[in-house]
């Protein structure tokens, strides 16, 4: 069986909460995930396409791991679509993402009633992942879903306890996918 490849990037790994928590919890299954961190393997922000799209073919499910940046993913990660998910590979003549699983995990600072019609950002927070989720379909890929932390920067929900728990969910999280036919 292969590897889920998760594909991480935070502009402030060693800062960060969540992300970080979610790596270690992955990396003490290294029979089933690869942990692909951007920021370390490009420090210099330049990403070799070739290395990606070797990383993708020698693996199974692809999962974006991040914090949410300005509603987005992080500016690494927009540049990695932007340069791996190229024409005639992962789309156009070649569909080498085709019914391959892709999933996206999370994490953000506010808190769940401010992703909703009535709260300060005026949507959910999967709303703002759109572009993403469409650019995994567009690749002909299947979009398996979204696994996310909302309310990193609230001391009350952000516990100890409660991210250990959201690290030890993810893993079934990703398991599930991996299994799911």
């Amino acid at each position: 069986m292969k590897k889920t490849l998760v594909i991480v990037d935070h502009p402030h790994f060693d800062r960060s909460v969540i992300t970080r928590r979610w790596v270690e919890e992955l990396q003490k299954y290294p029979d089933e995930f690869v942990v692909h961190k951007l920021q370390s393997s490009y420090p210099r922000g330049q990403i070799d396409p070739a290395m990606e799209h070797s990383l993708i073919d020698n693996n199974g499910t692809v999962v974006f791991q991040f914090p949410m940046y300005w509603f987005n993913c992080p500016p690494l990660l927009k540049q990695w679509f932007d340069q791996v998910l190229t024409s005639d590979w992962a789309f156009g003549k070649g569909h080498k993402l085709e019914n391959r699983k892709m999933a996206i995990a999370f994490s953000c600072g506010s808190g769940e009633s401010d992703y909703s019609p009535e709260g300060k950002h005026h949507r959910s927070a999967d709303d703002y992942l759109l572009p993403l989720v469409h650019s995994i379909e567009y690749c002909h890929a299947t979009f398996a879903g979204t696994y996310s932390f909302l309310g990193a920067a609230n001391p009350e929900k952000a516990t100890v306890e409660n991210i250990a728990e959201s690290a030890r969910g993810y893993v079934e999280f990703l398991r599930g996918i991996a299994t799911a036919d």
